[in-house]
């Protein structure tokens, strides 16, 4: 009975179990239908891609996998290359070590001065700096209270050319951690590609085959993952390695490129304290050398309407043009007039004779204004700048100036720094950045400027003068280096050569067979004489001397000679407003490189701009054509 009852009871208490997994199931089956629903597309379009992929041929795969083994390689490389980036680029007078980060910050470590921070406009690349020591200027020579009061003078100018031109500091650090995250990219390329080519010929061919093979063990497949988060973390963990933001804004710097950054421990002091004063000096300063740009401008359009032939000064941008013309044509009127008469009898001649004797007189005829023979026959314009010492607006005005006379070569000679020191990279940069792309540019180096400088001006494209026939923007020129060397305080012989040696070589090379020189750069006059007595180069240029001594022509033994002594007054080009006039030139070459005419363009200590007329190439025994007034006091108190 019991047995029954039992039995009888059993269907009943399993049926709701029996029911339960059938549920369970129902469910799974359809888990199963709904992957294989969602699977499948993926399924199908895999095996499409794989029968795509087989079909190819074989030259095709290899290709393919090549190209994406590069191009991977490369994302890879430059990633690698810039998150660990790390040069060395001088800020102001000091050395100073650029890195590169991923905390979104633009850092400037100060030591225990401080420090400055921004937001990157990079977004998580950021960029620390750790400021350096200044270099000493010599380990060798004893450094005197002169000595060392002219090298912190230098610094105190580095330091205002860093703050009024902050951009260019920045240009040059980081494009220093460009080219450092170039040669990283570079490497991490090469060795990956050199790590796949060993493995292919350790695999005889086969390197993809042997890895997979080699993932399916559980071992080595932890051991790879160890390794790749090991190098990740080797590689991001410094770079992510964040700085705290403390420091506060403060209200001085609102307006300049450094309003919003956040200063710390005594520079925010400093700055509270002095800001003021240093940014009236530079808002001073930008006005005075924005003036003057304006003022060269407008001098030299209106210098252009009367093809150059009177002076043209502009003090407010403003010009008088029909006073201009006016003056213009009555110098026109006064040339004519001044033009031989033709000889009694002439209009006797008749025939052929007449006819020979016109064009006789007509080829004979001088040019009759340097502006007038640079309009019809000029081929090749150059703007020349010297003793520039590093005056970052007066180097701004030099590349205005070959805009505003569609230069084609630009022409520096000599003394673009003040000491030569690696930091004063910076003078070569601005030059550089302002002399417009495509013009052709060659420069001198003089006593002021170091080997470093020619190294760094080699380096930004410029032709340096080195003893030899260079051409550059068609022009053939020929200098070297500046026999003397005067960092700070001091002056020494550079080499075995003085000036005048070195004259007499370059007089040598100029009078070689196919040499054919047009111009001489070099920075001092004193190498002039040997190159005078030779006659082989027909023009001189030179600089050095800090005053406007024109141009003078000499006869040489092959023929005439122009010597043309540029420059400025005696600290003319420092740091600052004009203390003298400055002066810069424009010359005027005919196809064959001849001197057509030359021009002065002179920035006055009133940011007032004189735009002189073309002058014509003097006769021979003509001395300081165009010199200033405190020139021809010099030379008449000798």
């Amino acid at each position: 009975m019991t047995s029954t009852l039992r039995s009888d009871a059993e269907p009943s208490s399993q049926q709701p179990a029996s029911q339960s997994t059938g549920a369970h199931q129902d469910r799974r089956a359809r888990a199963r239908a709904a992957v294989h629903t969602l699977t499948c597309p993926l399924a199908r379009a895999h095996q499409a891609r794989r029968r795509w992929w087989s079909s190819r041929t074989v030259a095709f795969r290899k290709v393919t996998r090549t190209l994406v083994l590069l191009a991977v390689t490369a994302v890879l490389s430059v990633a690698i290359g810039l998150v660990t980036a790390s040069a060395s680029s001088p800020i102001g007078p000091h050395t100073a070590r650029w890195s590169t980060t991923l905390d979104s910050q633009i850092t400037l470590d100060l030591g225990p001065l401080g420090q400055a921070s921004l937001d990157s406009p990079a977004g998580v690349i950021g960029v620390e700096v750790v400021l350096g020591e200044i270099p000493a200027e010599s380990t060798s020579t004893q450094v005197d209270a002169s000595t060392l009061g002219q090298t912190l003078s230098t610094d105190a100018s580095s330091y205002v050319s860093l703050v009024s031109h902050p951009d260019l500091t920045v240009k040059a650090g980081l494009r220093a951690l460009l080219a450092d995250a170039v040669r990283r990219a570079g490497l991490v390329a090469s060795l990956v590609l050199c790590l796949v080519a060993v493995g292919r010929l350790a695999t005889s061919g086969r390197l993809r085959d042997s890895l997979l093979a080699s993932m399916r063990h559980g071992m080595a497949t932890g051991l790879a993952a160890v390794t790749a988060v090991g190098t990740v973390l080797a590689l991001l963990v410094p770079a992510l390695g964040t700085h705290t933001s403390t420091g506060t804004t403060l209200s001085v710097l609102a307006g300049t490129p450094l309003e919003g950054a956040r200063l710390s421990g005594r520079l925010a002091d400093v700055v509270q304290a002095y800001g003021p004063k240093v940014r009236e000096v530079i808002d001073d300063n930008e006005a005075f050398y924005a003036k003057a740009g304006a003022n060269m401008t407008a001098a030299w359009q209106a210098s252009q309407e009367v093809d150059g032939l009177v002076d043209v000064t502009v003090a407010d941008a403003a010009v008088d043009t029909q006073a201009l013309r006016a003056q213009a044509d009555a110098l026109v009127a006064k040339q004519l007039d001044d033009l031989p008469s033709p000889q009694p009898g002439a209009s006797e001649l008749t025939g052929g004779k007449a006819q020979e004797t016109a064009t006789a007189q007509a080829t004979q005829a001088p040019l009759v204004t340097g502006g007038l023979a640079v309009r019809e026959h000029v081929a090749t314009t150059a703007v020349l700048s010297t003793d520039l010492h590093c005056n970052l607006d007066m180097i701004t005005l030099a590349g205005q100036l070959d805009r505003l006379a569609g230069a084609q070569v630009h022409l520096d000679d000599g003394d673009l720094t003040m000491t030569g020191s690696n930091p004063e990279q910076l003078c070569v940069d601005a030059l550089t950045s302002a002399v417009p792309r495509g013009v052709a540019r060659v420069a001198t180096i003089g006593n002021h400027d170091s080997d470093e400088t020619g190294q760094q001006l080699r380096s930004r494209g410029w032709t340096v003068t080195d003893g030899t026939v260079q051409e550059v923007g068609g022009l053939r020129v020929l200098g070297d280096v500046d026999a003397n060397r005067t960092p700070a305080g001091r002056n020494y012989q550079r080499g075995q050569e003085n000036s005048e040696q070195i004259g007499q070589r370059l007089a040598e090379v100029s009078c070689e067979p196919g040499s054919d020189v047009d111009l001489v750069l070099i920075h001092q006059p004193y190498t002039f004489s040997p190159l005078i007595s030779s006659g082989c180069a027909p023009l001189l240029v030179a600089g050095h001397s800090h005053q406007e001594y024109g141009m003078s022509v000499s006869e040489g033994a092959q023929g005439p000679v122009a010597q043309l002594r540029a420059g400025a007054g005696l600290g003319g080009t420092s740091v600052g407003k004009l203390k003298s006039d400055a002066y810069l030139h424009v010359l005027a070459f005919d196809e064959e490189g001849r001197l057509l005419g030359w021009r002065a363009v002179t920035i006055h200590t009133d940011a007032s701009v004189t735009v002189g007329a073309w002058n014509e190439v003097p006769p021979v025994g003509t001395s300081w054509q165009g010199a200033s007034q405190a020139a021809l006091e010099i030379v008449s108190g000798d």
